[in-house]
């Protein structure tokens, strides 16, 4: 909520900035969480698209569904997974929308 997910330091110093999304993810995962939502589109970037990296940066299996807030409220209003491009994440959101009944 008020943690940088290290974005804005992943073109001068990426290994920094993937232990830092590593982190992130890393402790909502420890916490239980089923998925991570971002209002911020480079958040989303960093955490979805950059996972992979995120992963090996801390030695860590991540797997964790990240969602960009307009398109979870996309879902609350009727649109499918597919019109959000929720099945182009770089990490599977099928687990976590299957926990909703919602299909990608």
């Amino acid at each position: 909520k008020s943690k940088c997910c290290g974005f804005p330091m992943l073109t001068f110093n990426a290994d920094t900035s993937l232990k830092m999304a590593g982190k992130h993810l890393a402790e909502a995962k420890t916490k239980g969480a089923d998925l991570l939502v971002t209002p911020c589109p480079l958040c989303h970037l960093n955490l979805d698209g950059q996972q992979p990296g995120a992963a090996k940066a801390i030695n860590e299996p991540l797997g964790t569904p990240v969602f960009h807030l307009p398109q979870l409220l996309g879902l609350a209003f009727g649109f499918s997974p597919h019109e959000l491009r929720l099945d182009h994440h770089v990490v599977n959101t099928k687990l976590a929308l299957d926990k909703v009944e919602l299909k990608v």
